[in-house]
């Protein structure tokens, strides 16, 4: 236990001595990435984090097929435009690891196709795909160093998660495996961009309440579920509530 602990450690490169507590502190962003217990005590308190238990570092991948894609699916290249055309109000940049991909004016569905996409196996499982509608942007990432970590998908219909008891028998003998829950699309990676369209459940008691109370009414449906409100934890810190 020890051993894996030491191998999701990390260590910040801030100052020790420095007695100041934004660095160490949690952030919003970590949530379920980092292990909000496993600290250190003394000086290297809040510096010295812990991956969470599912939480994955990704590797650079092709950009190719992703460019493709989105050039199938309607982005036009910024050098054909006019000034008017790119700066008009239904105009989203699309920026792919930062740089500009494009212009596509209708940015919810493009986005809501490269998912559909992804949760088929026809995409990479750890890319990401993020609209953000205050910077009119929908930025896709392919790089690496990126932390993400798994979530049940919930249907959009039914605001059930698509994780059923069946899938859970077939992985406990070995019929099929987390690449297949990923190609099925009842599981998916997202990374701390990503989450920030998505409203995910803790629990499964979250979605019953939901759709008890209505709130698809209020655009406040839930589109994703916590595999386990364990799994938040680190190696280290996932010790303490079983002991």
């Amino acid at each position: 236990m020890s051993a894996m602990g030491m191998m999701t450690r990390i260590n910040s490169q801030f100052e020790k001595t420095r007695k100041v507590s934004g660095p160490r502190s949690l952030q919003a962003s970590q949530w379920g990435m980092l292990c909000p217990a496993d600290t250190p005590e003394g000086e290297a308190c809040g510096l010295v984090k812990n991956l969470a238990l599912l939480a994955h570092i990704t590797t650079d991948e092709d950009t190719q097929p992703i460019e493709r894609l989105c050039r199938d699916m309607g982005v036009e290249d910024v050098l054909r435009l006019s000034g008017h055309e790119i700066n008009s109000q239904h105009a989203y940049l699309v920026l792919l690891n930062g740089l500009i991909l494009g212009v596509h004016t209708r940015p919810n569905l493009l986005v809501k196709n490269l998912r559909m996409l992804r949760r088929r196996g026809l995409a990479g499982e750890f890319v990401s795909f993020y609209l953000n509608k205050e910077q009119r942007a929908v930025h896709i990432a392919t790089d690496g160093g990126r932390v993400c970590r798994p979530l049940i998908i919930v249907d959009e219909k039914t605001g059930l998660p698509r994780l059923k008891q069946k899938h859970i028998e077939a992985l406990a003998l070995g019929a099929i495996n987390v690449r297949d829950l990923l190609e099925r699309g009842i599981v998916e990676y997202v990374d701390c961009n990503e989450e920030n369209n998505t409203l995910i459940a803790v629990t499964e008691r979250d979605l019953e309440i939901a759709r008890k109370q209505g709130l698809e009414n209020l655009r406040m449906q839930y589109t994703h579920l916590e595999v386990d409100p364990f799994t938040i934890l680190g190696v280290i810190g996932g010790v303490i509530p079983v002991s």
